[in-house]
């Protein structure tokens, strides 16, 4: 787990390193872009090394989609012939 996280944090600063010198002459719109997605890899990075069973970013897809998906395939379906 330490190497895990020695890791991420080697990786985040290099990238926001890197990322901050063009993010600073972009708009402020660009910046809260940029901030959500880190905040979104962030989350599922402290997932992978802390090893929790806390909720994928997917999970929260399945949930919304899955009742209207499923209500949508139902509508669709041709009626078997007898």
């Amino acid at each position: 787990m330490g190497v895990k996280i020695t890791m991420l944090i080697l990786i985040y600063s290099a990238m926001v390193s890197c990322d901050f010198r063009r993010l600073s002459g972009q708009s402020r719109k660009d910046a809260i872009v940029y901030a959500v997605i880190l905040l979104g890899t962030l989350y599922m990075s402290l997932l992978y090394a802390l090893d929790l069973k806390w909720p994928f970013l997917h999970d929260v897809t399945d949930s919304l989609f899955n009742g209207p998906a499923h209500r949508i395939v139902d509508f669709l379906k041709a009626p078997q012939p007898e």
